[in-house]
């Protein structure tokens, strides 16, 4: 930490338009001036950059993205140790950092003891709002393993945690509080990647979902629905969920149901749009992502339309096909299905900042807000791919210090 200052053009997540000549000031921790060049004067103490053909950004924020570890886990068992695969995900999660995000939620339970490593100083990587185990039903979208038992799953898998009739659903949620989540993730309807269900499925009964998001809310905080089909969105946004996740079949029913109560979209384009395409893909599993991708583009279009607030979200791995050092390829999904380059880049920003409960620190460029602050080469407003890649960042400046820097 110390006195920093950069000079560039400026995109600050708050205005509707980048600012040219600009200048934004990092004391510390914080930011301290945002705005003009010309109308910053400060120390020689500073240490001074100029982003020459580049652009100073507010830190990159991902909302749904799974630490699972699995590439770099070993071969020891096929990698099926959490143990291996918490330290493969110890290594990954720094590459995040190195792409430009410096915020992230998680779905699953590694990124509870990766959120404190990091907190600690221990570990490099971005700010991590867990969210423990995905909590789903017997039969449903996390019910990966249905050649074992449930409580075989429960025992062992450090995704999801299963969970049947609403004392099951309360437990649930407790526990994955007790163990240090920040919000609760569940799946509302089926899925594409899951063998036992169709994507439309409805999932969980009202009494169900009423009694995850009541515990929730008595712990301040909010739950997450997986959302593919429209109907259990649809029992979801009833019970009083706050975020839906991917949103891909929605209906225009619930799309003003989330304009009502405020509730935010996380796009998760990337994966959708790309999934079909994937090579060696089983015959079940393609149809449901063709399916999805066609469907997926006219849910954002109403989105927009709604004035739905928008979040950025990959629902990247660091598998061969979805690779950390690429998260910002959803900047370039979210341009190709219809928003525009400023909708995207607030999306993975400000809005971002808006579910991990931190808005008023993190998410723009601000005076007096948290210092994390990205260059990229290039103007994403005239070419979104310059933030798709962390070739493309010159430098990452989390809370203040300085993570990254080729400039």
């Amino acid at each position: 930490m110390g006195h920093i200052v950069l000079l560039g053009r400026v995109i600050d997540s708050v205005s509707d338009s980048a600012l040219e000549n600009g200048a934004v000031e990092i004391k510390d921790s914080k930011i301290t001036y945002v705005g003009p060049a010309a109308g910053l004067s400060y120390s020689e103490d500073a240490e001074v950059l100029s982003v020459d053909n580049g652009t100073i950004m507010p830190g990159f924020i991902d909302c749904h993205i799974h630490l699972t570890g699995q590439e770099d886990a070993g071969s020891f068992c096929g990698g099926t140790f959490f143990g291996d695969q918490l330290l493969g995900a110890a290594y990954q999660v720094g590459l995040l950092l190195d792409a430009g995000f410096t915020g992230l939620r998680d779905m699953s339970e590694a990124g509870l003891y990766l959120s404190r490593a990091v907190d600690r100083g221990i570990l490099r990587g971005p700010r991590i709002m867990p969210g423990g185990r995905i909590l789903g039903i017997t039969s449903g979208h996390v019910d990966l393993n249905p050649h074992f038992s449930k409580e075989f799953s429960n025992m062992t898998d450090p995704l999801s945690r299963l969970v049947d009739g609403a004392d099951d659903c309360v437990l649930g949620v407790r526990e994955q509080f007790r163990k240090g989540a920040k919000f609760i993730k569940i799946c509302a309807t089926g899925g594409v990647s899951s063998p036992t269900d169709r994507v439309d499925d409805t999932q969980f009964s009202p009494e169900e979902l009423r009694a995850i998001v009541d515990e929730t809310k008595r712990h301040h905080s909010y739950v997450a629905a997986h959302c593919t089909g429209n109907e259990g969105a649809y029992q979801a946004l009833l019970a009083g969920v706050d975020c839906i996740e991917h949103g891909v079949m929605l209906t225009q029913r619930e799309i003003d149901l989330m304009a009502k109560k405020d509730v935010t979209l996380v796009t998760t384009l990337s994966v959708s749009l790309g999934v079909a395409n994937i090579p060696g893909l089983p015959d079940w599993m393609a149809e449901k992502a063709k399916r999805c991708a066609e469907a997926n583009v006219k849910t954002i279009e109403m989105a927009r339309k709604a004035g739905i607030r928008i979040a950025f979200g990959t629902d990247y791995s660091n598998s061969k096909n979805t690779p950390y050092l690429e998260n910002g390829r959803e900047f370039d999904a979210m341009v190709r299905a219809g928003m525009t380059p400023m909708e995207a880049i607030k999306a993975g920003t400000i809005n971002a900042a808006h579910l991990m409960m931190m808005q008023d620190s993190i998410g723009s460029l601000d005076k007096g807000k948290l210092a994390d602050v990205v260059v990229v080469k290039g103007n994403p407003l005239e070419d979104i791919g310059c933030l798709t890649s962390a070739e493309h960042v010159k430098l990452v400046i989390k809370n203040g210090s300085v993570k990254k820097n080729t400039i």
